[in-house]
């Protein structure tokens, strides 16, 4: 079985349990016996996730529960919070996928972006002149603004980061977020998510659009993404990245190790083949399976 959120109403949590129940029956008659599973903890991911979808590509059970050693396929930290302050479950080990993974504020991604590819977003909001971003240091707030600077000191908030205004526009004036994927070393696909202008900073898209990573990053590019990756401790997560349409460098603005997936506004089928792509990916990573009947 699984556990579901204990704030989740009682009904609820009943639902969750016995579509797992289901989905695991399905799963045993396919695999002739137990299936394999990928355990995470301690959050329980959504229908929603990439994670999830996934798993039901490679018709892999995901559970928040413990299962024998020699059945499971991946152990993932699957937590969304910014700041990861609980132990690790026990029934997680310590080499677990994104065990590392303790702190995805703007504020430390930015501090290890300037150490790997020598330059940053953040800006001193007391002397910064001209356009200035002001957002929360949290993960997938989504609730930038655009300020004039230098910011007199009241105006300055401590759970806030002020960043230099990127222009991540493309040639017919579209802003325009990349995603990508990063999967142990890998990264099997891209998004390019269209914003209105309007609400460039939120998740807000008009258009989605798939890419093969090496076509919207270069080579050096990529390397550099993988030592932050190292820094940061992401084993798996999808990386939020602007291009400056000024300069041509790229800023990792935000890593989500908790992803829902692929981007809503992207086409039925190609939010299938990404998914696929993320699976095939995923699989050279997989654990080997004792073959248990049931």
């Amino acid at each position: 079985m699984i556990d579901p959120p204990v704030a989740l109403p009682a009904l609820e949590r009943l639902g969750k349990r016995l579509r797992h129940l289901g989905q695991t029956c399905g799963l045993i008659l396919h695999h002739r016996g137990l299936p394999p599973a990928v355990v995470v903890g301690p959050d329980l991911p959504s229908r929603r996730t990439t994670l999830y979808k996934v798993c039901r590509s490679l018709r892999l059970e995901l559970t928040n529960r413990p299962r024998p050693a020699d059945r499971v396929a991946l152990y993932l930290r699957f937590e969304d919070v910014t700041e990861k302050q609980t132990p690790l479950p026990a029934h997680l080990p310590a080499g677990a996928w994104n065990a590392r993974c303790t702190d995805i504020r703007k504020s430390t991604l930015d501090r290890h972006h300037e150490a790997v590819f020598g330059y940053g977003l953040a800006v001193d909001p007391l002397r910064h002149p001209g356009p200035l971003l002001e957002k929360g240091d949290g993960n997938a707030l989504h609730d930038g603004r655009i300020l004039q600077g230098p910011l007199p000191p009241d105006a300055v908030r401590a759970d806030k980061v002020y960043q230099r205004v990127i222009s991540n526009r493309v040639a017919d004036g579209r802003p325009v977020d990349l995603r990508l994927v990063w999967l142990a070393g890998s990264t099997p696909i891209a998004y390019l998510k269209f914003k209105p202008e309007a609400r460039r900073f939120t998740n807000e898209t008009t258009t989605v659009e798939t890419a093969l990573p090496s076509e919207l990053f270069s080579a050096e590019e990529l390397q550099n993404v993988a030592l932050l990756m190292e820094l940061v401790g992401v084993d798996w997560a999808e990386l939020d990245i602007l291009r400056d349409a000024n300069d041509q460098r790229i800023y990792v603005v935000d890593i989500n190790p908790t992803p829902w997936g692929p981007p809503a506004g992207l086409a039925s089928p190609q939010a299938d083949e990404a998914v696929r792509a993320i699976a095939a990916a995923l699989l050279p990573h997989l654990l080997p399976i004792k073959r248990t009947s049931q």
